[in-house]
């Protein structure tokens, strides 16, 4: 069993100390910065208003993308040896169509236990940690040295840049009229559930580790996947107005239902979670001597993994971006960060942005299933799209780094 992560510091300690960077989440892209900026050298305060490790809603899948990136910062191996399952076969459903597809990689891990490998490797390059801390994002001049923040309690925390990774639930502190979410009205939200799967293979609907199982409908989707310890993870993103209706059970269970797939026992009797709207997006992805990093930054209704490469991706493009903001903050920095988000994640977001847009359409989803069941070949070279060569990954990321760095010491 996973014990809880101890904090490394208390908030009367922390509210003394100027730091060079605050991150705000532990998540994956605030602990990869925390980390990147800790190798640096540079005094780090990561910040966690939960008691950590905390399940998350989150598909459990990473993708070619996102163990190119782990490996890059050194920290695959850890989550490797936490007992997840290589993936291999892609298993999609709208109502009677099927397709199974050929995955070129992945791996299925909870992120109840990688998240807490990401912050016991931030802690030990050299970060802070703080657990069980909410805060709010103070509103400093746009002249002062530091972002501020202050706890429930009335203790402030003080850095020359604060890194805002604190996923969905973030909300606009920059003050800046350009920082505000824009949501579209028809975004779905997400839904979370985990149980432990019988040892029993003959015990109803026994999912096999290895595969993605997708169940698409009307009105949303639901993904499962076996993770360490034979624990199931399921993940959807379902219309709010079917949520509010029937509940979150309820619509996974009809979508499952309508393609083939009853899990009844088991999410009748699951707790689930959720996430406010998926799909958003921000003008400008930070403020004075503010980034902000993976969900927080904007995000788009994933499919299979990629928000976790998202977040990876992110975490260490931001690292010498702020490395160079700590020394020298100008007013441009957040613009410049913007744009390096749209050169790290642009396609790939722009494909879950389509691949979004075909799922509201049922017609049109039977039909491309059974075309992918006829024609393998096709659906081999979408999946490849999105898992893509790892060693081509580790280049992009590699260069980015050096191009992030560059146009920091410019600035």
């Amino acid at each position: 069993m996973i014990q809880e992560l101890a904090a490394t510091t208390t908030r009367q300690q922390a509210s003394q100390e100027r730091w060079d960077a605050v991150i705000v989440g532990a998540g994956i892209a605030g602990s990869l910065a925390a980390l990147g900026l800790a190798r640096l050298g540079r005094k780090v305060l990561l910040i966690e208003r939960t008691t950590f490790p905390r399940h998350k809603v989150c598909g459990a899948c990473l993708n070619g993308d996102a163990i190119a990136g782990l490996r890059s910062a050194g920290v695959w191996d850890p989550i490797e040896a936490l007992g997840g399952h290589w993936l291999s076969q892609y298993s999609i459903r709208s109502g009677l169509n099927r397709a199974n597809l050929e995955l070129p990689g992945g791996h299925a891990v909870s992120r109840f236990a990688m998240d807490r490998v990401l912050a016991e490797s931030a802690i030990a390059a050299g970060a802070q940690f703080l657990s069980d801390t909410a805060v709010t994002i103070g509103s400093d001049p746009p002249d002062s040295p530091t972002r501020s923040l202050h706890d429930n309690d009335g203790h402030r925390y003080h850095a020359s840049v604060l890194i805002a990774a604190n996923g969905l639930a973030s909300k606009p502190a920059s003050g800046d009229p350009d920082d505000r979410l824009v949501v579209p009205a028809d975004s779905r939200i997400g839904l979370g559930a985990h149980w432990t799967q019988s040892d029993d293979p003959r015990g109803p609907m026994h999912l096999s580790s290895g595969v993605i199982y997708m169940a698409i409908a009307e009105t949303g989707y639901v993904g499962l996947v076996v993770t360490e310890n034979q624990v199931i993870n399921l993940a959807a993103a379902v219309d709010r107005s079917a949520v509010q209706t029937s509940g979150p059970a309820e619509v996974c269970l009809q979508i499952l239902r309508s393609c083939g797939w009853d899990l009844t026992k088991q999410l009748q009797t699951t707790h689930f979670r959720g996430t406010p709207t998926l799909t958003r997006r921000r003008k400008i992805a930070g403020g004075h001597r503010l980034f902000y990093v993976g969900d927080s930054s904007g995000y788009v209704e994933p499919f299979t993994g990629e928000g976790m490469a998202w977040a990876i991706r992110a975490g260490l493009a931001v690292v010498p971006r702020v490395d160079a903001a700590i020394d020298r903050w100008t007013p441009d920095l957040p613009q410049r960060w913007t744009e390096d988000l749209k050169q790290t994640l642009g396609k790939q977001q722009w494909r879950c942005r389509m691949i979004s847009r075909l799922l509201r359409h049922p017609v049109l989803v039977r039909h491309t299933v059974g075309a992918l069941s006829r024609f393998p070949r096709f659906g081999r070279f979408a999946v490849q799209q999105i898992h893509r060569d790892r060693r081509q990954v580790l280049q992009e990321l590699h260069s980015e780094a050096r191009q992030s760095g560059a146009s920091g010491d410019a600035a």
